[in-house]
């Protein structure tokens, strides 16, 4: 019994040492920050917009900077923003939404959307997070103003 004792305890230990080894190579020493995703969907009036167009621009009365990211809505309404050099960049952006250039609608799509220092739509994209954007305008019968839904 104690000659069994002396050899199943050095090869507990040099499988426990492997195993401590093996695990500790196999990872990685940290994970990279996970980066945040923007996507979405526009209607006006119930209806998903296709083809339209989407612009985040930086808001510089938040202190973001940078260049305006695009994208245009699909068949469903739609749309995921995918800046050529990367993740979107956190921070605060005024949005524009528009309905596709030649497409004439009744009622009209508010021109006020389609700028973003006019459209008074702001969103913040944080680090590490998911953001859906939910864009449902709506225009209510003549005399009312637009809405669109936070």
């Amino acid at each position: 019994m104690r000659r069994a004792f002396r050899l199943l305890v050095p090869l507990l230990s040099l499988a426990l040492g492997a195993g401590a080894v093996a695990v500790q190579g196999g990872c990685s020493p940290s994970k990279p920050p996970r980066e945040q995703t923007v996507c979405g969907r526009l209607t006006f009036q119930g209806r998903p917009v296709v083809g339209g167009t989407v612009v985040f621009t930086p808001d510089p009365n938040h202190g973001s900077t940078g260049k305006p990211l695009r994208a245009a809505t699909a068949a469903d309404g739609t749309f995921t923003l995918r800046p050529a050099d990367g993740p979107v960049p956190p921070g605060w952006y005024r949005v524009a939404l528009a309905p596709p250039p030649a497409e004439a609608t009744d009622p009209p799509f508010p021109p006020q959307l389609r700028r973003p220092d006019r459209s008074g739509l702001v969103r913040e994209v944080a680090a590490g997070k998911d953001h859906v954007f939910e864009f449902a305008v709506e225009v209510p019968p003549p005399g009312g103003s637009a809405a669109v839904a936070p």
